[in-house]
């Protein structure tokens, strides 16, 4: 009894384990199961439904489930159907007899959804302003989706979700109206990190890659971090137009390689940004109209090209870009070394130039710098909220070096003060200059043995100071001179230039200049303002050097200057003296004097040279115009008279009247029958002398000469002024 009871007993043992072993291995399919597996999870998520087909069984004895698994599921809710792969699941089937929830996990493999659908379906079981949010943004796409949830003993989901799978073709709208597009990409989520790896998209059409980007939520903070590329691209005027909105970029063809990390709340606060991207700039073209550029830079052509720029960017509580690359100007090309960093209100500024092949020019220091010329400019600056300080400024090529340090400047780049200037250079006409501007706190020493001051007086005599370049902030600033030797022009220079001058509002209100030739010839130069009148006064025993800044005059021997100015609202009344000269070259002059058939006196004008007592001309300066009231010459051999006007380099127009020293001789002898002999006892008898026009342009001037009978009562009244004058 008892061998038979064992022999059963191991019969049913045997089948036991045979069919614990084919469920657990081979399973059984059944549809038994999916209204109670439906109506579960109907009844956490009520709007919800999960249609299952027919359900796989397999049985792992070792932990009392049964693994339960069907292909082709769908998940619908009102409008949205969602077609899975398949599902699978283990149910805890002591939990099936008891009537509680015995579902341990879930995991679904969807087939290619749309990205729309999904988020409905899930703001159906969670809703939330982020899902709100991205639904909104997304445009189109699909997804593929490997999960795997975790439910409680409640059936409520656990935490650690797992998630892979990849999105295809996404498209999302920013909130400034652009969109990304054609996104793809491969995810994975465990742990409460998401992980994109293989991104390609599309932005501004330009395409873009990624190693991977991970986010990872920690204490309802995200945390970002990741890479981005780009391949060499031309950029779109859209893109342009976005990040230079007030510079105009052309022609920029780029490659990138980017890092980067940072923080970001639910509330979408961002904290902890770093980045650091490589940039290869290929090429570039900024469009830069500007006149002021030209004076310096006399072939820029409002166009600056950038060649070959290896740039890093890097950004850690503050910014900090390096550059190194080549920039052409009207095809001549050049390099320049570049650092910039901000950090808060401050930014430091590095910049170095090789200026080997640009030519520069200086007017005002009468310097020129040709092409092929190799030479250095270098800069160091910060600027701190709006004043800006340039540090140091060193200039050095092989005939000049300029340098300066901490010179400050207001919001509008004028100069509030300086520490120290100095200039050691070769000017146009091979004149050395070394001058040195100090700041001695209440006063600024300007010193040197050599310095040009052409330029200077040119101004000062012709007016030609219309275009003020104003450097400075509208406080005083006081000058005091000490130059050894200042040259006028290349065979005249003065000795012991001396004095001061007071510039208010970038105008010289006060100016006292005394200096001598080295003939002992004395040179004096006043300004004084009063109620907003300048009145400038200019006397110097040798004029020949001052006379020449009138390019029409060459020839020019002896003579004593005199020169008074009053200026009013950029308006100036002038008057210009000269006594006891000779001229020996005219060229209009001379034109005048052969078409009158005055040979002999043309003669001498191109020979030794003409004599003249005395020259005086009234003349008026505003903006470009020179108006010429008169021009009176008197001399032994001839007497001139003349007005006009002259446009800068666009226009002269000139009229007068040239009488010979006989016609004027005669005249004078006559006074006392005025009447006959302006009029003449007979037909054809009277005073003669020669009427003159002038016109055209500065280099094209057309002269006519007729012949007068009588002269002009304005002439003889002027000549009769000189007269008694001189007597």
């Amino acid at each position: 009894m008892v061998k038979k009871f064992f022999y059963y007993f191991s019969i049913l043992i045997f089948l036991l384990i045979v069919v614990i072993f084919y469920l657990s291995f081979f399973g059984i399919h059944t549809d038994k199961f999916n209204n109670n597996l439906s109506k579960r999870i109907k009844e956490t998520y009520p709007k919800i439904n999960v249609e299952f087909s027919e359900i796989k069984l397999l049985l792992n004895p070792l932990n009392f489930t049964i693994k339960l698994e069907t292909e082709n599921p769908k998940i619908t809710s009102d409008n949205i159907e969602l077609k899975l792969e398949n599902i699978s699941s283990e149910y805890n089937f002591a939990a099936f007899f008891k009537k509680e929830f015995g579902i341990n996990n879930i995991n679904i493999s969807t087939k290619v959804i749309e990205i729309k659908d999904l988020i409905k379906l899930l703001r159906l079981t969670e809703d939330n302003i982020q899902l709100f949010l991205l639904q909104k943004a997304i445009n189109n796409g699909q997804i593929i989706i490997n999960a795997k949830f975790n439910f409680d003993q409640d059936g409520k989901i656990k935490e650690d979700i797992k998630l892979n799978g990849g999105l295809y073709n996404l498209s999302l709208k920013l909130l400034n109206d652009n969109d990304i597009k054609n996104i793809n990409t491969i995810f994975n989520y465990d742990n409460r990190t998401l992980v994109f790896e293989k991104t390609k998209l599309k932005y501004l059409d330009i395409e873009l890659s990624s190693n991977k980007i991970s986010v990872t939520e920690n204490d309802k903070i995200y945390n970002i971090k990741g890479d981005f590329n780009n391949k060499k691209t031309n950029l779109s005027k859209k893109v342009l137009e976005l990040f230079f909105q007030n510079q105009k970029f052309d022609n920029i063809i780029l490659s990138t390689e980017s890092n980067f990390s940072f923080n970001i709340s639910k509330e979408y606060k961002f904290s902890n940004i770093n980045l650091i991207s490589n940039i290869n700039l290929n090429q570039a073209t900024w469009n830069y109209k500007n006149e002021q550029v030209k004076k310096f830079i006399p072939v820029f052509d409002n166009k600056i090209k950038l060649n070959d720029h290896k740039i890093t960017f890097k950004y850690d509580k503050k910014f900090n870009l390096n550059g190194k690359g080549k920039f052409e100007i009207n095809n001549n090309q050049d390099e320049i070394e570049y650092n910039l960093i901000k950090n808060n209100d401050q930014i430091s500024y590095f910049v170095n130039i090789l200026l080997d092949n640009t030519p520069l020019k200086l007017d005002f220091l009468n310097y020129e710098k040709k092409e092929n010329f190799k030479s250095n400019l270098e800069i160091k600056a910060k600027k701190i909220k709006n004043n800006f300080t340039i540090n140091e400024l060193l200039f050095n090529s092989k005939n000049a070096s300029f340098f300066s340090n901490l010179v400050e400047f207001d919001k509008n780049f004028k100069i509030v003060k300086f520490d120290n200037i100095k200039l050691n250079y070769t000017d146009t006409r091979n004149l050395k200059n070394d001058l040195n501007i100090a700041n001695k706190n209440s006063y600024y020493s300007i010193s040197g043995e050599n310095f040009a001051f052409d330029k200077i007086v040119e101004e000062a005599l012709t007016g030609d100071n219309k275009q003020k370049n104003k450097f400075f902030t509208k406080e005083k600033k006081l000058f005091k001179i000490n130059i050894g030797k200042a040259y006028i022009d290349k065979d005249h220079d003065l000795t012991n230039l001396k004095g001061d001058f007071l510039i208010v509002n970038n105008e010289i209100e006060t100016l006292n200049l005394t200096s001598n030739f080295t003939e002992n010839k004395n040179v004096n130069l006043s300004i004084k303002t009063l109620n907003d009148i300048k009145v400038t006064t200019f006397y110097s025993e040798l004029a020949k050097p001052f006379v020449k800044k009138f390019k029409f005059i060459k020839g020019f021997e002896e003579g004593q200057i005199n020169f008074s100015s009053t200026t009013k609202n950029n308006i100036s009344n002038s008057k210009l003296n000269i006594y006891d000269f000779k001229l020996k070259e005219i060229p209009t002059l001379t034109k005048i004097l052969t078409l009158a058939s005055l040979q002999g006196i043309s003669d001498l004008l191109t020979g030794e040279g003409i004599r003249f007592d005395e020259f005086e001309m009234i003349f008026t300066n505003e903006k470009n115009l020179m108006q010429i009231n008169e021009i009176y010459s008197i001399g032994p051999a001839i007497s001139i008279l003349m007005e006009g006007y002259v446009e800068k380099n666009e226009l002269v127009s000139l009229k007068g009247t040239l009488v010979p020293a006989t016609t004027i001789n005669k005249f004078v002898a006559s006074i006392p029958l005025l009447g006959d002999i302006l009029v003449g006892k007979k037909t054809g008898e009277g005073v003669f002398g020669v009427s003159f026009k002038i016109k055209g342009p500065p280099k094209d001037l057309k002269t006519t000469v007729n012949p007068i009978k009588t002269l002009t009562p304005r002439f003889i009244t002027r000549t009769l002024e000189k007269i008694k004058k001189n007597n």
